[in-house]
């Protein structure tokens, strides 16, 4: 249960980093002269924290690669349902704009393959200082027969 809560915070903050960044880069492209308020900032919290939720499903156990595809292809269809969900209701885009709209689902591919690269990285850094660990003790508990 720590492990999936430090997994979701890692991917909440890669997440929130590149949303950030790619929210100065719309508004700059869509928005030159807007005047935003602080809501932006708590909405960009919130659909960060919606999308890593959606983003921490996985199994507990060993599946099958094909398993574990439909659940990337099943997160990548919730994270845009939550960040075109939220962008309508937070005024973000307009729905009847293709180009506003192609420019939010371009994003959104971006900052998944990013998230989940750099998620990727990160459990097989994991998983080799897992079995580092594994075999030093294998060693120490060899030594001490």
């Amino acid at each position: 249960m720590l492990r999936r809560l430090k997994d979701m915070v890692f991917v909440y903050m890669c997440v929130t980093t590149c949303v950030l960044f790619v929210t100065a880069l719309y508004i700059t492209i869509f928005w030159p002269q807007v005047q935003l308020g602080v809501e932006i900032l708590w909405q960009i919290l919130t659909v960060s924290f919606l999308c890593s939720v959606a983003n921490s499903i996985y199994p507990q156990r060993v599946v099958s690669v094909k398993i574990m595809f439909i659940i990337y292809i099943f997160r990548y269809v919730i994270t845009n349902v939550i960040v075109l969900g939220c962008g309508v209701w937070f005024g973000w885009f307009y729905a009847d704009n293709l180009t506003m709209i192609l420019a939010m689902l371009f994003s959104i591919a971006v900052i998944f393959a990013l998230v989940s690269i750099a998620a990727f990285r990160r459990g097989k850094q994991q998983a080799a200082l897992m079995n580092e660990r594994l075999l030093a003790y294998q060693q120490r508990e060899k030594n001490n027969r």
